[in-house]
């Protein structure tokens, strides 16, 4: 299993993970895994939020018309 270090953790935070620790009966080790785990498991959900808010919105735009962008083109080189 690979490991890390974590440098400069800013002393409340490490306060905030020691008392999550200890109300979720878990090692501080154990708590910051539990973190990690819900944040990455959120990250496919947000991207298929992200993209589902995308395609609404490009619902809404209008349509484009490509004849009519070649019709210009083709007008502005005569």
């Amino acid at each position: 299993m690979a490991s890390i270090t974590i440098k400069s953790l800013p002393p409340a935070l490490h306060e905030g993970l020691k008392e999550a620790a200890r109300r979720n009966h878990r090692s501080l080790q154990g708590e910051i895994i539990a973190c990690l785990e819900r944040h990455v498991e959120g990250l496919p959900r947000r991207r298929a939020e992200l993209l589902a808010e995308a395609a609404a919105l490009r619902e809404r735009l209008p349509r484009f018309d490509h004849a009519l962008v070649d019709e210009y083109k083709r007008a502005g080189r005569a």
